[in-house]
């Protein structure tokens, strides 16, 4: 059991090192496809409509197949997509490819997340899952920041061959430890019906799509950033990377709890908080490390303990359509991604120097802002129903 779910867990951490490796190798991305940095920066916002888009078209598409034939046969698109990309020279191409790629990940995580509780008894489903969902906080502290580093010193060709070289390992793992026979409950047309018919469930979706946008206005961005603010060094960006990891992973470790005590709604407030903290610590970190240091530590914190408590906020609001929640908030996710990179492209392309990559801290923090309105009115909605 244990070598079954290592398998979906590195697979997750190897979806997430591909997805954030391009965020890590922008600059050297730019320059190898000679092309600006904003438009470097829509190989990102591509890679975020495709998940968008097909993650819940494609997950209940997939809901009849064998967990183990979809899971290999995602990670060998993942492959075939990095490999690729290892070799493109032409940035339309790239974001071609990327957007194919883009497939893989919306559909992985869900996908292993549903073969995880078939494999254990229902009570142990909940540590299960989170077991599971841990690669992509693994990726977070290892994979984004030697991803930076991998980009910077030995190329970024070099950082798309690892990944691939990584789908390759996690396709054979994962066909040897899974069982054959893995089913779940097909996903069909009454689940999304009641699922739009839902106004609660799509306002707090909407938060995520705030949520997520807020980070990624800096997020894609911050290789280049940290380089024109701090002077950072290869190896500087990348341990400014890890602490946003490490952070990121022990704040998720104490939102969990924290949900159980206070409720996800006021976790989810409370971490906006922190995410504005860092959004405004940003803006004022020119010329001292430690003070980026401190902003992505805060950063770290708000990102991940925001996404898994909006999760769980879901699940709790509908709990009879936590199956299609799950793929639906991964959307909103992806959606946020691609408006939040547009908003710093926006910035940057009317913006120059330091100036412009401090300004993404007031982008980012104005999306914060609109996750708390919306948050705020999604909790008030869901305690007084009839007076929406």
């Amino acid at each position: 059991m244990t070598f079954q779910l290592l398998a979906l867990c590195f697979g997750n951490f190897i979806i997430g090192t591909g997805t954030m490796i391009v965020p890590g190798m922008l600059p050297a991305l730019a320059e190898g496809l000679n092309v600006s940095l904003p438009v470097a920066g829509q190989l990102v916002t591509v890679f975020a409509i495709s998940i968008g888009i097909t993650a819940p078209i494609l997950s209940g598409a997939t809901s009849r197949y064998d967990r183990r034939l979809l899971l290999v046969a995602i990670m060998l698109l993942y492959f075939v997509g990095h490999l690729v990309s290892a070799w493109v020279s032409s940035h339309t191409v790239m974001m071609v490819v990327r957007g194919i790629t883009a497939i893989s990940a919306g559909l992985y995580v869900a996908q292993a997340a549903s073969a995880a509780a078939l494999l254990v008894p229902s009570e142990d489903r909940g540590r299960t899952m989170a077991f599971v969902f841990l690669g992509w906080s693994i990726a977070a502290v290892f994979g984004l920041p030697a991803g930076a580093y991998v980009g910077a010193t030995l190329g970024w060709r070099t950082g798309f061959e690892l990944v691939a070289a990584g789908c390759l390992i996690s396709a054979i793992w994962l066909w040897f430890a899974l069982p054959a026979g893995l089913r779940v409950t097909p996903i069909d047309r009454a689940m999304w019906g009641k699922l739009f018919r839902h106004p609660s469930v799509l306002l707090v979706a909407s938060v995520t799509i705030f949520i997520t946008a807020g980070q990624f206005v800096i997020f894609p961005y911050f290789v280049a950033g940290a380089i024109a603010l701090v002077q950072a060094t290869p190896l500087k960006v990348s341990l400014l990377l890890a602490t946003y990891g490490v952070f990121g992973l022990i704040g998720n470790l104490v939102s969990g709890r924290l949900c159980d005590r206070l409720g996800a709604q006021r976790v989810v407030m409370g971490m906006l908080v922190f995410l504005m903290a860092s959004q405004f610590i940003w803006t004022s970190s020119q010329g001292v490390y430690m003070l980026m240091a401190l902003s992505m530590a805060v950063l770290g914190i708000g990102s991940f303990s925001s996404n898994s408590s909006q999760q769980v906020r879901l699940a709790t609001l509908a709990p009879e359509l936590a199956s299609v929640t799950i793929a639906f908030n991964s959307s909103a996710v992806y959606i946020g991604q691609a408006v939040g990179t547009s908003v710093a492209s926006v910035i940057l392309a009317r913006m120059s120097g330091a100036e412009a990559y401090a300004a993404l801290g007031w982008g980012a923090a104005s999306m914060t802002l609109l996750a708390m309105a919306v948050s705020w009115f999604a909790s008030v909605r869901s305690r007084h129903p009839a007076g929406a």
